[in-house]
């Protein structure tokens, strides 16, 4: 791998090692870099001049390279059973709706250059009908928000002075990279499995109720 990036910087008189070096740190940092974003633009273009050593280099240290020219933009994935994130419950459901909306703009012709426009009322409101479940509260959602916008997920924008809590939002296309296809079923699995978590839970403290209040009454 060495050997193969000596021989590209010998040929160009653009970049340098440290040059690539950066580019791959861009990318195992942020996961997805886009072209029309500055502080992506040049390892974005790097990269973009020199997929095959990327991919390569990559994949030996256990990920895919995802490159999407027509969308600009390109990432990285976990191979195998490691390519989607860890997140926790209401991350995860806040991602399903996501990918929700995306897919709804997507057919009402409302995606532009792949990407969607929505903000946190429509999302939250998503979120409601899909879930049935409390929406997070307002800390909570810029937590995960920042997190989404980390990975380069969605792109925040900024409330009007009219309305300072509904924030735009901008769906990046790699919403489909992170979010498989089954996502519906992934929601109501997500959904019925905390159900079902819950009602053990109250059974279990009825029970100890119970055990408790027995043991009252025989000391009595």
């Amino acid at each position: 791998m060495l050997g193969d990036l000596q021989k590209i910087i010998s040929r160009s008189d653009k970049y340098q090692a440290a040059d690539f070096s950066r580019a791959a740190n861009q990318l195992l940092t942020h996961q997805f870099l886009y072209a029309d974003r500055p502080a992506h633009r040049e390892s974005y273009f790097l990269v973009a001049s020199h997929v095959d050593y990327f991919t390569n280099l990559l994949e030996a240290i256990g990920w895919s390279f995802v490159y999407q020219p027509d969308e600009a933009y390109m990432g990285i994935l976990p191979k195998g059973e490691e390519r989607y994130l860890r997140l926790k419950l209401d991350e995860s459901l806040l991602l399903l709706c996501l990918r929700q909306q995306y897919e709804q703009k997507l057919e009402s012709f409302e995606v532009d250059g792949g990407k969607a426009f929505t903000c946190t009322d429509e999302l939250l409101s998503t979120y409601e009908n899909l879930t049935g479940k409390e929406i997070p509260n307002e800390t909570r959602l810029k937590e995960i928000l920042s997190l989404f916008s980390r990975h380069g997920l969605i792109e925040r924008g900024k409330a009007e002075e009219s309305d300072p809590k509904n924030l735009p939002l901008r769906i990046n296309p790699v919403i489909r990279q992170v979010v498989v296809e089954d996502y519906i079923g992934q929601l109501e699995g997500l959904c019925e499995n905390e159900v079902e978590i819950e009602a053990e839970a109250a059974a279990q403290e009825n029970e100890q109720i119970e055990e408790g209040a027995g043991a009252d009454e025989a000391a009595q």
